[in-house]
């Protein structure tokens, strides 16, 4: 059965039956990035999708409260409007899972799903400002403000981010925007290799010219770095003329303008060149320096295609295999023999003993287990939606006495 709440009531009434029957629920919004997580053990849907709209938005105070069902496109067209923008730069991978649209903001938040920019502003958990939700023990809860500021205490805002609804269900959800930038220029710098290619976009961030982003993409048999400027046109053209001089003799240079950049730091954002490929498609977060040695590594054993952002810190990969096992083993050895890192296996099937998201060890994923039981002791919300869980007896028990 699919329940479609259009109010918090609803939502908590739906809940709370869902606890007495003790039927879990797949807590989605328009199931957009249905494929990035695992196969949620439950019979009966709790959809957002109809639980959306604006609740209040004040551009002079940059801050935005909607309710979670609201879609991305909606949000991105109000924000234009006045001029601003969600900085965190949330990706849209429509094309890549073949949905109309991005989906909600409230799957962005349960998800993280931060684009280009996260290296320079920060993720989706560093712009929520607050929220209010109803947690698996069917409790209202609000954490956060409507300002930033530094508190004692959980941070339960950063603690949502990325846990992909198995905590509670997010209701209203207050983020902090900002403005768009004046103009945006993008430097172009082709290499012969890809370590050639990391370091200059390495330089460029360590250097005074303040990147907003930095990407590579592999062109031929040679290398191409973009690295963006953002802001005021003015301090845009001197740090253009700088990042020009720093990169000077290091490849050949061209520059993206305005229209042309922020067309590609959207494909770049969504993924958008590797969505239409077949196979295997996994993100990749790694130490950035470490990207040559692990791209080597892959692809010396399948078939791939890539592309790096966040100065080669994410890697979007598509694998043309269908041995998911092969693939995993290889990719996750290469990361851990390179200063670690995650594996998502965003788009195909894990196999049995395959795990879609990266292993977590064995500390903390008994942690992330009493956390689980702590918020939804009976795991109602989104069972095994990033793998199968095992669920914490002691604290289960501990979570049932003080009810």
């Amino acid at each position: 059965m699919i329940y479609t709440p259009q109010n918090t009531d609803e939502i908590q009434s739906i809940l709370a039956q869902a606890m007495d029957s003790q039927r879990p629920l797949y807590a989605c919004g328009t199931r957009t990035k249905s494929g990035m997580h695992c196969q949620v053990s439950a019979e009966d849907s709790l959809s957002m999708e109809h639980y959306s709209g604006i609740i209040d938005y004040e551009p002079e105070e940059l801050v935005l409260v909607v309710r979670a069902g609201t879609r991305l496109d909606e949000i991105d067209q109000l924000l234009a409007k006045h001029n601003q923008m969600l900085a965190f730069e949330p990706a849209n991978l429509s094309k890549m899972f073949a949905s109309e649209h991005g989906g909600t903001i409230g799957g962005i938040i349960a998800t993280n799903l931060s684009g280009s920019r996260r290296i320079s502003a920060g993720a989706a958990r560093d712009y929520l400002l607050g929220f209010d939700a109803i947690s698996g023990r069917c409790d209202q809860f609000k954490s956060g403000s409507r300002v930033m500021k530094n508190v004692t205490g959980y941070d339960l805002s950063k603690l949502m981010c990325g846990s992909y609804g198995r905590l509670a269900i997010l209701s209203d959800i207050t983020l902090k925007v900002l403005p768009k930038p004046q103009t945006v220029q993008t430097v172009c710098l082709t290499t012969d290799t890809l370590a050639e290619a990391q370091a200059s976009v390495s330089q460029a961030f360590t250097s005074s010219v303040e990147p907003s982003g930095g990407a590579i993409l592999p062109v031929a048999d040679r290398f191409t770095s973009y690295i963006r400027l953002e802001g005021v046109a003015v301090s845009v053209a001197d740090r253009l003329t700088a990042l020009k001089n720093i990169l000077d003799g290091q490849g050949e240079v061209s520059v993206l303008e305005a229209d042309e950049s922020t067309l590609f730091w959207q494909q770049i954002t969504n993924a958008e060149q590797l969505a239409s490929s077949s196979g295997q498609i996994w993100k990749l977060s790694i130490v950035p320096s470490a990207l040559p040695q692990i791209i080597e590594i892959i692809s010396s054993a399948h078939t791939c295609s890539y592309i790096a952002d966040w100065a080669g810190g994410l890697v979007w990969l598509n694998c043309e295999i269908s041995d998911t096992a092969a693939s995993s083993a290889i990719i996750r050895n290469a990361i851990s023999a390179h200063g670690g890192g995650h594996a998502h296996l965003v788009r195909g099937e894990a196999g049995e003993h395959i795990a879609k998201f990266q292993p977590q060890p064995e500390q903390l994923a008994m942690l992330q287990s009493r956390i689980k039981t702590a918020f939804d002791p009976l795991h109602i919300l989104n069972p095994d939606i990033m793998g199968h869980e095992v669920p914490d007896s002691t604290a289960r028990a501990d979570a049932g006495e003080k009810e």
